[in-house]
């Protein structure tokens, strides 16, 4: 039943940051997306600001390892910061698809670094399933005749893989230090300040949505990101990386879903073979990890 709810949070993770990915495609043509990016980090304090606030008052922080918050979260901060702005771009300027599927291979970066870095072993079979869970991602896309890497946005998909990678390995150990709802406020809001510096330092301007819609469609992308990082943490707080990261990693499904429902997006023959990959390595996942 434990490793059940472990892999539930993972599952919650995948379907919350899946809409908001597709929901900041939507916002963030008519905003921009480094705009998109601070709004959705500033408004999305919110959800973990909330949690946070609970908790104090029926439990407390508990202990806290100040020491690592002070020096991890800042760092997390500032990849994840870089991360939200390379994808966000590629969101506006490229395929939803190709451009959410190569970035969610930060999951290869993040199995590494968890491999390399904080010693978590991993079992043949979990790596089966793990590598099946990466080539169906990298499999969705591909789009034969798509044009040119800047067209497709593969180019801001990979920048955003690595950065995404480090950034969401470094979760699990501010998470142990801090607990799931003060890592995200802390990375969060440093991460916030950081989008802000990139916008000021390239002269660009913070653009609210001219339309109620617009707003909705803001504010819900922001809701769902924050909550799929609260649930990604609740869920390191619990399993290992290697876990955790396949199944929040599989979020392209629900993005590429929406998009080709309401954005006219189409699955060729290789997209289709990568989602069925993925289906097949995450429920994997789930069946070796229970075992």
């Amino acid at each position: 039943m434990s490793l059940f709810l472990d892999i539930f949070w993972g599952v919650l993770t995948l379907l919350a940051w899946g809409v908001a990915d597709f929901l900041v495609r939507v916002v963030a043509v008519r905003i921009g997306s480094v705009s998109t990016a601070f709004f959705v980090q500033a408004i999305g304090l919110v959800v973990p600001g909330a949690a946070l606030a609970v908790l104090m008052m029926s439990s407390g922080l508990g202990d806290v390892d100040w020491v690592t918050v002070v020096w991890l979260a800042p760092l997390v901060a500032l990849l994840l910061g870089v991360a939200y702005a390379v994808y966000y771009t590629g969101l506006e300027r490229g395929s939803v698809s190709v451009v959410s599927s190569v970035a969610s291979a930060w999951l290869l970066v993040s199995v590494l670094v968890a491999a390399l870095a904080l010693s978590e072993s991993v079992s043949w079979q979990q790596g089966g399933m793990i590598a099946l869970v990466l080539a169906g991602i990298l499999t969705i896309g591909v789009q034969p005749g798509e044009g040119s890497r800047n067209s497709s946005g593969i180019g801001y998909g990979l920048a955003a893989m690595v950065f995404l990678g480090f950034a969401l390995a470094l979760w699990k150990p501010l998470t142990e230090a801090a607990g799931p709802f003060l890592a995200v406020l802390t990375a969060r809001a440093l991460a916030s300040i950081v989008t802000l510096g990139l916008i000021r330092a390239r002269s660009m301007a913070l653009i609210w949505p001219s339309t109620r819609f617009g707003v909705w469609v803001l504010v819900g992308a922001a809701s769902l990101d924050a909550a799929g990082f609260v649930t990604y943490n609740i869920a390191l707080d619990r399993a290992p990386v290697v876990v955790v990261a396949p199944l929040a990693a599989a979020h392209p499904l629900g993005t590429i879903l929406l998009a080709m429902l309401f954005l006219r997006e189409r699955a060729g023959r290789f997209q289709a073979i990568g989602i069925a990959l993925t289906l097949i390595g995450v429920v994997g996942l789930s069946v070796v990890s229970e075992s």
